[in-house]
């Protein structure tokens, strides 16, 4: 279908349609509604905007956790022509600090949030000594769960040209980076997706990816909407609690299209290793979308191998390459062609350098993402903007009528981004192969963890009060070990004192970066000094390729095991049964932490997936005892034992 002007348009067409949309909750807790109902739904959430004084063009900050609200306020947004801004609602404090940020940035719009999430984020605020800001954005709040207004809303007239929302990145410090995307960009990359993707009649779609996330509110909704096609929504976090659950509600609604970055693979995986392989079938799945990170060929193919039983094709998997500025697809490759790849010698992959090819143990396989989407141009160019040759590492631009005009009032991200003609810089560095884009890296030095972009001057920034990590003294870098694609986060300090006083500095480097931004860091490394350009700029690029040439693995060696003696583990004699599994649950999910008994979970560098998995292994010995949230009030394993212990008693 096409001829939309606006994603209204295209709601609006799937009036007589009989499919929708099914909110997955649990194995046997599911809520449903077609296309008409949503878009009446929506229209009874701009009343109630409409009645708050919300105007067409103000901006419209949604931090709202459930999905079915979320989206019966998105797209009441949308009739009305107020411009809905996606933020991820969380309880941590870097999820609050954005929020705050993005709120201060937009000049303090209304806000849609939950009042428990209000809450929290008025308790942030008033903690820092903020109530006035505590105050304004409690009046700024609306509930996401109104109650219904008589005054019927009054759409607005809508424009291809018009803005039809903003995705801010990941940042949790700095400038926020707010992409614009009119109506004209979203419908002119969905038209993309779906005449490169091949699609059929009546796709079935599944996905757990967040609606904050572009794959997840462009990819697999408003795609899925424009087609009419039905689509089946998990929450982020009922993925992480039950990853089996993804596959085995895939197979009884004999899903077509799937998603899911690395980290889904590597979580679904080790489900599978600890409770075995489903029994399923599923043959219906024509195509898996793999992005939002460097994609791990190795990985991928342990996926594709250990679900082939299930009638699981390997051609399935559809690699591909995109980002919020191109209201998401980039390029795609051939559907049906599976995952191909080429593998390339290490630290020849900068600007200008001609890609050496080679097969041996020491190579980085890199994987082919496809050509460009329709309304897509592509341009891998030097230095100087001039277009390189082809296996020959230029900056990727790209530019169409799916690409942004720019980023919300931030003019410095503009000038570095926008560089004429239409052109837009994508921070990423790449080649082409037989064709096909490959990615090598990325330019802006983005650290690139768990599915989610991380700029290190915010993480810097973040840290710089902690002892020992003042400004210019603390670097962050995504970094590659020599066996995988995948990035990892290290942290740079300078220090020139005794590797065994610097372990204290690490612990408390990692515990904070865990606690504000949740992240967690896989090395914390001393060095004597900081390495910068001839203008003053920090060479982040030259420590992460030090670190993957192994220049300081005898000193990772030597601080491994001072920060595995440093803190003994505290005395228990009365250490249950119950203890005893939970550590063993521990050890198998994280066994290169060695948990001890009174350590921290949330301060031992543990990642938000390595908590929900060690839920999902306790949840698997005690089904329905302790709820993930349980974890922030008993964040040890004592504590955790003490409290099933006592459960247990009271059952």
């Amino acid at each position: 279908m096409s001829g939309f002007r606006t994603l209204a348009d295209a709601l609006d067409a799937q009036g007589d349609s009989p499919h929708g949309i099914v909110f997955i909750d649990g194995a046997h807790d599911e809520r449903g509604l077609n296309y008409r109902m949503l878009a009446r739904s929506a229209e009874g959430r701009l009343a109630v905007l409409q009645e708050q004084g919300i105007q067409a063009g103000e901006p419209l900050i949604l931090f709202v956790e459930d999905n079915l609200r979320f989206l019966q306020f998105f797209w009441g947004a949308i009739y009305g022509g107020i411009v809905p801004v996606p933020i991820a609602a969380g309880a941590t404090p870097a999820q609050l600090e954005k929020l705050v940020r993005v709120w201060r940035h937009l000049d303090e719009p209304r806000i849609v949030a939950s009042p428990k999430h209000i809450e929290r984020v008025r308790d942030f605020l008033e903690q820092r000594g903020e109530r006035d800001t505590s105050e304004r954005l409690a009046e700024r709040s609306l509930s996401d769960e109104p109650p219904a207004v008589e005054t019927p809303a009054e759409r607005a007239s809508l424009t291809p040209q018009d803005t039809a929302f903003i995705q801010f990145s990941s940042g949790s410090t700095g400038d926020p980076k707010g992409v614009v995307l009119t109506h004209a960009n979203v419908l002119a990359n969905i038209e993309a997706i779906s005449s490169g993707s091949q699609f059929g009649r009546d796709e079935v779609a599944l996905s757990w990816m967040p609606l904050t996330h572009d794959m997840g509110l462009i990819g697999f909704h408003l795609t899925l909407v424009y087609n009419g096609f039905a689509h089946y929504l998990m929450t982020p976090d009922l993925f992480a609690r039950r990853p089996l659950l993804w596959l085995e509600k895939a197979a009884e609604i004999r899903a077509t299209l799937l998603c899911s970055p690395n980290f889904g693979y590597r979580h679904t995986l080790r489900a599978i290793a600890a409770k075995g392989r489903p029994e399923l079938d599923l043959s219906s799945v024509r195509l898996i979308y793999n992005g939002a990170e460097p994609i791990a060929p190795a990985l991928v193919r342990e996926f594709l191998a250990t679900l082939a039983p299930t009638g699981l094709n390997a051609a399935t998997m559809f690699a591909v390459y995109g980002l919020a500025e191109a209201s998401l697809a980039a390029t795609f490759p051939a559907p049906g062609r599976g995952l191909r790849s080429v593998s390339v010698a290490r630290g020849e992959l900068g600007v200008g350098d001609t890609v050496r090819y080679d097969d041996s143990a020491q190579a980085l396989e890199l994987v082919c993402l496809g050509t460009p989407v329709k309304s897509t141009e592509l341009k891998l160019a030097d230095a100087q903007g001039n277009a390189v040759e082809d296996g020959v590492v230029g900056r990727v631009w790209i530019r169409g009528a799916n690409v942004t005009t720019g980023y919300h009032d931030n003019p410095n991200a503009n000038a570095a981004a926008l560089v004429g003609d239409g052109w837009l810089d994508t921070g990423d560095l790449g080649f082409c192969y037989d064709g096909e884009l490959v990615i090598t890296g990325r330019a802006k030095e983005i650290i690139f963890v768990n599915g989610q972009n991380h700029y290190p001057q915010d993480i810097e920034a973040l840290l710089q009060d902690v002892p020992g990590a003042e400004l210019n003294k603390l670097a962050a870098a995504g970094v590659q070990a020599p066996s995988t694609t995948e990035q990892a986060l290290v942290l740079f300090v300078v220090f020139r004192g005794h590797l065994e006083d610097f372990a204290a500095i690490a612990r408390e480097l990692r515990g904070a970066l865990n606690q504000r931004a949740g992240l967690v860091a896989s090395q914390v490394l001393p060095i004597s000094r900081m390495p910068k350009t001839t203008s003053g700029k920090l060479q982040r690029s030259l420590l992460a390729r030090q670190y993957a040439e192994g220049e300081f693995a005898a000193i990772v060696a030597e601080l491994d095991k001072l920060l595995g003696a440093a803190e003994p583990e505290s005395a228990t004699d009365d250490r249950s049964d119950i203890a005893a599994e939970l550590k063993a649950i521990c050890d198998d999910i994280v066994p290169e932490r060695d948990l001890g008994y009174d350590d921290d979970l949330f301060e031992s560098g543990l990642s938000s997936l390595e908590l929900a998995q060690i839920h999902e292994g306790i949840e698997t010995r005690w089904p329905n005892r302790l709820e993930m949230t349980d974890l922030f009030e008993y964040p040890t394993i004592n504590a955790l034992a003490a409290y099933l212990q006592e459960e247990t008693v009271v059952a």
